[in-house]
């Protein structure tokens, strides 16, 4: 009976100094969008409407979603491709990112096959601040 209650109190012991991880509080909503025609049609630059933006120090972002007309480009957010109908990348939302900062651009892997067109993107995100 007494290592029972001697475990018992252990455990509770164990789990009370036990430290959690931190909360998220909900801070803003924050939408980043670009677009663009290009009338090029050969040797055209590997990136257009390249953006950046920073998540803030005790922050969090969550994107819920990323939607965009690429032509023949793909959209990339920090150097990983997005994707697009034809190719057979997977998108998987939400895509949550740290403190630091980012870019998110079109761009391609051969500027010779890229074409005139319209060019656009939209980023929705929620911004959380990291509460101890």
């Amino acid at each position: 009976m007494m290592k029972k209650i001697l475990f018992i109190c252990i455990l509770m012991l164990c789990c009370y100094a036990g430290t959690a991880q931190n909360n998220l509080q909900f801070n803003r909503v924050v939408i980043l969008q670009a677009d663009s025609i290009s009338t090029c049609s050969g040797g055209c630059a590997d990136t257009i409407l390249y953006r950046t933006f920073t998540v803030p120090a005790n922050k969090v972002l969550k994107i819920e979603s990323i939607n965009f007309i690429a032509g023949n480009y793909l959209l990339f957010l920090d150097g990983t491709p997005l994707s697009r109908v034809s190719t057979n990348i997977t998108n998987t939302f939400p895509i949550w990112l740290p403190t630091g900062s980012y870019s998110i651009y079109f761009g391609t892997y051969l500027p010779a096959s890229a074409s005139t067109g319209s060019y656009a993107f939209l980023m929705s995100a929620l911004e959380f601040n990291v509460v101890p």
